[in-house]
């Protein structure tokens, strides 16, 4: 995308800007690309299931919520095309 706008774009005093400068300036600018927020919609079962979840879970005691193991996850992309929006 810089490349493509430093070809169409020349500049005042300088006809050739090279694709870099293009990306310094978005930077300066504070434009930065994004991924798009996808988020999986909620249906009523679901909310029905969580709220079920959370009445169930709500007395447990430290000792009980120490035998839960929370795990994070993490996206690796391994090719280019990784979604984001520039």
């Amino acid at each position: 995308m810089a490349t493509t706008t430093a070809r169409v774009t020349p500049g005042t005093h300088n006809p050739s800007i090279s694709a870099q400068t293009v990306r310094n300036r978005l930077r300066e600018a504070g434009l930065r690309a994004c991924r798009p927020v996808v988020r999986q919609v909620l249906t009523r079962h679901h909310r029905q299931q969580r709220c079920l979840w959370a009445q169930t879970h709500r007395c447990w005691t430290r000792q009980d919520w120490q035998k839960v193991l929370f795990t994070g996850e993490s996206r690796f992309c391994l090719t280019r095309g990784d979604g984001r929006i520039r």
